[in-house]
């Protein structure tokens, strides 16, 4: 009787996005157990089957940084973030676009998702720019110092013709966190921001950042401290007053920049928990911490 119930508050969801654009952030953290991934493909396919656009964009950090240890070729970070040397940057293709893509797809394709494995540099899809060099604060030492993170990218433009192509003709675009700048050099960009870019350019009604903790917390270190949804306006003030840190922030600033450029709702939840997607996007309670602006709480509050 309880799943008859769930069924029945799924059902004016499966009306309302059926056509509409979903873009999906994978964290690399989830990738990694096979289990784990086949769980999150077929929750995938079922969107797929309710006919809502699936666009998948995946990172591959732990994988990196493991593969390139593997190859003895030392990983550096300054304050979390990576600096990508040629080296690096070798490792990253060969990781991100062949690897991880390969695996998300097998596994799509057991459940009988038609996904197309690609990354920025296709179709033009993402133009980048190198990062130039930067004076930042190292939180190791406290000193100010200038880093050049090498190979990494910012994005000056997405492309999504690729996109609506394969949507439109009823496939899942699966996109390595790479871009390309205009002479052809390739350069590793930030998965996340890459998500709130292609979200905000297809117009989505929904982004997801699926991670490994329930969402943005009250509290670090109870994990039942979660909001349930932040404003625009409530986010920032977190993000100011420097209640958010570590590999959240960079999740919650890229869930901001989207709603700011016109993705109607954003969700952070934790892609371990089981089903935790088709819980956040077919339940009102939800998992996950969604973001919204105020016009989308007033719609989200009258809701049954």
């Amino acid at each position: 009787m309880e799943d008859i119930k769930i069924l029945k508050q799924a059902l004016p969801y499966i009306k309302q996005y059926r056509d509409a654009t979903f873009v999906i952030k994978l964290g690399g953290e989830l990738i990694t157990d096979p289990a784990r991934l086949d769980m999150l493909a077929a929750d995938l396919s079922l969107l797929f089957q309710l006919n809502i656009r699936t666009v998948i964009i995946h990172g591959g950090g732990p994988q990196l940084s493991q593969t390139a240890e593997r190859l003895g070729i030392t990983s550096e970070k300054v304050n979390g973030r990576r600096i990508t040397d040629d080296r690096m940057l070798e490792v990253a293709k060969m990781v991100f676009a062949g690897t991880i893509s390969t695996d998300i797809l097998a596994h799509l394709r057991r459940h009988g998702c038609p996904g197309v494995g690609m990354s920025g540099v296709d179709g033009d899809l993402i133009q980048a720019t190198r990062r130039p060099k930067k004076k930042i604060i190292d939180e190791t030492t406290g000193q100010e110092r200038e880093v050049d993170f090498q190979n990494v990218g910012d994005i000056q433009a997405v492309k999504p013709k690729i996109l609506q192509v394969l949507l439109e003709n009823r496939f899942v675009p699966v996109i390595a966190s790479l871009g390309a700048d205009e002479n052809g050099q390739v350069l590793n960009i930030n998965a996340d921001t890459i998500a709130a870019e292609i979200a905000a350019k297809l117009e989505a009604e929904k982004l997801f950042f699926l991670t490994n903790v329930n969402g943005v917390l009250k509290e670090l270190n109870d994990p039942n401290s979660r909001y349930s949804y932040l404003t625009v306006e409530q986010a920032e003030d977190l993000v100011t007053n420097r209640q958010v840190s570590g590999g959240m922030l960079p999740k919650l600033n890229a869930a901001l920049q989207a709603v700011r450029k016109g993705v109607t709702r954003a969700h952070i939840i934790n892609g371990i928990s089981d089903n935790a997607l088709l819980y956040e996007v077919f339940t009102r309670k939800g998992l996950g911490t969604m973001i919204v602006n105020k016009e989308e709480e007033a719609a989200y509050l009258t809701e049954g």
